[in-house]
């Protein structure tokens, strides 16, 4: 063979074999593409299913926490995204949470309603006029359905249902008569204040609210319906201020001390 002939034939070969590795790279940039949309129409796809009520599933012989035994709903994503902030009463987030948990079942009556401390904007005035942002609302019957619905910013956002729950006791809201601002009133004539989101040791924002059916550890057969507001100590400690919803009569008020070994202690301050 000539040289000049050993030459184009090593030639052609580079060449060939630069053809290919191009064509290879094409092939694998394609395919990266195609995986790519294929991806981002799933999460499109997901989102969406995510966001539509009509996608709720719904299973028999149902218990809290276990899974393809709860109906959810919601209104996802409408005050999440909002930049102001829109606060309601507890009054009227009990009247929201029913409408939205009889959907699901008759005969509901509330068994607890109590704020979530999770403010996207958290002030130490927060609560001070008996409104906060975020509600938990519990709902029962006698036939023991359950449904939760978390109320954010005067919007119901989303609802768990439950066939088959227990309840800490079904209320006649027509029996309540003390307001969450007429609570956080009193509260602030004993002492208490809203938490200061920048302590870390008052471990709350604001004043918070909890209501439901409890007794008082010295009278455990006594249950009363209790309306907690939940703030800081005169002593700047967590603290809770207690009322019989029904009567108004102050039940407790109380702070938490924390010793240094550690322990917990709760003490009465006013």
């Amino acid at each position: 063979m000539q040289r000049k002939d050993r030459h184009i034939i090593i030639s052609r070969y580079f060449t060939h074999k630069a053809i290919l590795l191009l064509l290879i790279v094409l092939f694998c940039f394609v395919l990266a593409s195609c995986r790519a949309n294929e991806d981002n129409h799933s999460n499109h796809d997901t989102t969406l299913a995510e966001d539509n009520p009509d996608t709720d599933t719904a299973s028999d012989n149902s218990s809290p926490g276990e899974a393809g035994d709860v109906v959810t709903s919601g209104t996802a994503g409408t005050q999440a995204d909002e930049v102001t902030k829109i606060e309601i009463s507890m009054e009227e987030a009990i009247a929201i949470g029913l409408t939205a948990a009889t959907e699901y079942f008759d005969n509901l009556q509330l068994t607890c309603v109590y704020t979530w401390d999770a403010d996207k904007e958290p002030m130490i005035t927060t609560g001070e006029d008996g409104k906060r942002e975020l509600w938990y609302a519990w709902y029962a019957n006698e036939e023991g359905n359950l449904v939760i619905v978390l109320i954010v910013g005067g919007e119901v956002f989303h609802v768990d249902a439950f066939e088959e729950s227990g309840n800490g006791g079904l209320i006649d809201t027509s029996e309540i008569t003390v307001t969450s601002a007429e609570a956080v009133m009193k509260a602030k004539e004993l002492g208490l204040r809203g938490g200061n989101p920048e302590n870390e040791y008052e471990w709350v924002s604001g004043f918070n609210f909890d209501l439901r059916y409890a007794s008082l550890l010295v009278t455990p057969d006594d249950m009363r319906l209790f309306l907690q507001v939940i703030g800081a100590s005169p002593n700047g400690n967590f603290a809770r201020i207690d009322f019989d919803a029904v009567t108004g009569e102050l039940l407790l008020a109380e702070e938490q001390i924390i010793h240094e070994d550690g322990s917990l202690e709760w003490r009465e301050f006013n």
